[in-house]
């Protein structure tokens, strides 16, 4: 779900970027010292998880697990994903350095959103398993629905490329949530400390 550099306008670019730049440095201000080794773990999750990505015009789909980096560190997901996607871009070409920012916020804010939902009470009733299904697929959905906003939003000539994306990731919203349960079963199983609400 990387954007690459120059695919969006300047405007959207910045106004999108000046977001995440401030939940980030909100993130980087009130990060528990507790939380910092469990958030680097989550950034090389992310930046694994990507490596396994089909290209798909503008994007790519792979593996985001953002619902679980979000359940796991909450807005702290900012920091761990700004890391990985610099990274990414640096490394490896993903996206581009001019739009990180737009990158953070499609990725980061599903997964601040998911930690969100996980606290209410009704997500914490569900079935375990149906649960941590929701973890995943509410993550990819949050993802994919803000890519394709901002896309649509962007430039004309991409609306149909948002309809597009949109469409493919259906099914990146299912395998997310079938490999974050089976993940997040292990993590309660051997770790449970760490998905205390």
């Amino acid at each position: 779900m990387h954007i690459a550099d120059g695919v969006l306008t300047l405007e959207a670019t910045a106004a999108v970027s000046a977001v995440s730049i401030y939940v980030l440095y909100k993130a980087l201000k009130e990060i528990p010292e507790e939380k910092i080794t469990l958030t680097a773990a989550c950034s090389a999750m992310f930046f694994l998880a990507s490596f396994i990505h089909i290209p798909l015009g503008v994007t790519q789909i792979h593996l985001l697990l953002v619902g679980v980096i979000g359940v796991l560190i909450g807005r702290s997901a900012f920091l761990a994903i700004a890391v990985a996607l610099i990274l990414q871009a640096l490394l490896l070409g993903y996206g581009g350095m001019v739009s990180v920012g737009v990158n953070l916020f499609i990725m980061a804010a599903p997964a601040w959103i998911v930690y969100e939902l996980y606290r209410c009470a009704w997500m914490q009733n569900l079935n375990q398993k149906i649960r941590f299904f929701l973890v995943g697929f509410l993550g990819a959905f949050f993802s994919t629905v803000l890519l394709t906003a901002i896309l649509y939003f962007s430039k004309e000539e991409y609306e149909w490329a948002a309809y597009t994306i949109f469409s493919v990731n259906i099914i990146t919203m299912f395998i997310e949530g079938i490999i974050s349960m089976f993940l997040l079963l292990f993590i309660q199983k051997t770790y449970s400390n760490i998905l205390k609400v």
